[in-house]
């Protein structure tokens, strides 16, 4: 029973730790020996090819008519823009401002939904309507984006340089979070997706398996694309991985730059955390069969970026069943080891917490909260996925504003 406890204890911290820790370093070091890097060449306007962006809205007037202008004021040449938007039965105004642009740019294309549906089912309506004006072929891409994501001038230029490359069927952008704040965990969250940017880049540039575009703003092939599951509540990854299962690569371009805001109350940042694990359990069901397929570096990604991950929370309760059970049987030295597990888990979460209420934040104290409580979110979207999915439909989360 003792060497069960001990094998368990150790093979679930190992698991855990290599995919925060081990996987990325030995991304670093395969990236490090690697000769050849994907050159990116600007391409010629005569060559550039057409592009359809998807946006689903739901209750975004705070910033649409923004984030649209960004869209449709790019460099990119209007003759080859069209943007095709989808309110899923939005009900703050938003409506009446997309509409007004309408009467500004001919290729605005707008569609109010006037039944609540979810982001997957609006995405797949627009995408059959891009594809009645373009049919899917190599040169048509596809670039969805979501409503509170703000484009610079050349974002989708610096997509679409990528895809001078044959093999390339998706690129995805590289999200700067705005207005971080130091009284909530905006700023644990920013290190969270810079450490997931670094992962998602050089997964790309060694093997072209980035594990999963992040959603906000990313390219794709429209004869790679396809529609999603109207229940799935993670499109962006069920394309994502849909593309590399037809064969073709998946990187991200850090040049391509977009902006968002993102929530700093922990509260909204769970929620959000739970619908994103309940929708990765629903993808697993789907692409189980890249963690026993060929090529080996794309199983290899999948099972230390993801499967991992979203399996974190049951291996932290590994560590400590099993860590209590050693510590009952062998209080010298796993009694001690059970103590600094708890302070990890429990005392300084709860310490945060508590220096929170009096305005005091610690940005390490902070991160260790942040993680742990995001674990449990993970765990509770396993619940949720247990239970079974209905519909995409979900309240976005409120972000931090200037």
């Amino acid at each position: 029973m003792v060497a069960l406890l001990k094998i368990t204890f150790i093979l679930s911290l190992i698991l855990f730790l290599h995919s925060y820790l081990f996987y990325p370093i030995s991304l670093e070091i395969i990236n490090f020996f690697k000769r050849k890097k994907n050159p990116k060449h600007e391409t010629d306007e005569h060559g550039l090819p057409i592009i359809s962006c998807i946006t689903s809205v739901y209750n975004e007037s705070s910033i649409i008519e923004s984030k649209l202008i960004s869209l449709l004021e790019s460099d990119y040449p209007k003759d080859k823009l069209n943007v095709f938007v989808g309110s899923d039965c939005s009900a703050d105004g938003s409506d009446e401002i997309i509409h007004k642009l309408t009467h500004i740019y001919s290729n605005l294309n707008f569609f109010p939904f006037k039944q609540r549906r979810g982001k997957a089912s609006v995405i797949n309506d627009l995408l059959d309507e891009a594809l009645k004006k373009n049919p899917k072929s190599p040169d048509h891409i596809i670039l969805y984006n979501d409503a509170n994501v703000i484009l610079c001038r050349d974002t989708i230029k610096k997509l679409i340089r990528n895809f001078q490359d044959k093999d390339i069927v998706l690129v995805d952008s590289r999200i700067i979070p705005e207005n971080l704040r130091k009284d909530g965990i905006s700023k644990s969250e920013d290190k969270y997706m810079n450490l997931e940017i670094r992962i998602k880049n050089l997964e790309g540039e060694i093997w072209g398996a980035m594990m999963g575009a992040f959603g906000g703003c990313f390219s794709i092939r429209s004869n790679f694309t396809t529609k999603v599951p109207v229940n799935f509540l993670m499109d962006d990854f069920y394309i994502s991985m849909s593309a590399m299962q037809m064969g073709g690569k998946c990187i991200n371009d850090l040049d391509a730059v977009c902006y968002e805001g993102i929530p700093n109350q922990i509260q909204e940042e769970f929620r959000r955390k739970t619908r994103i694990s309940a929708g990765n359990f629903q993808n697993l069901t789907v692409y189980y069969n890249f963690l026993i397929s060929r090529p080996v570096s794309r199983a290899y990604a999948f099972f230390s970026h993801k499967v991992l991950r979203w399996i974190g929370p049951f291996l932290l309760i590994s560590i400590w069943l099993s860590a209590l059970g050693l510590a009952y049987s062998i209080p010298d030295p796993y009694l001690y080891v059970f103590y600094i597990i708890n302070i990890f888990y429990f005392v300084l979460p709860i310490a945060d917490w508590i220096l929170s209420k009096i305005h005091v934040h610690v940005k390490v104290l902070r991160g260790i909260r942040y993680f742990i409580l995001m674990n449990f979110a993970l765990l509770n979207g396993f619940i949720k996925f247990i239970k079974g999915i209905q519909n995409s439909a979900w309240q976005p989360p409120k972000r931090t504003v200037n």
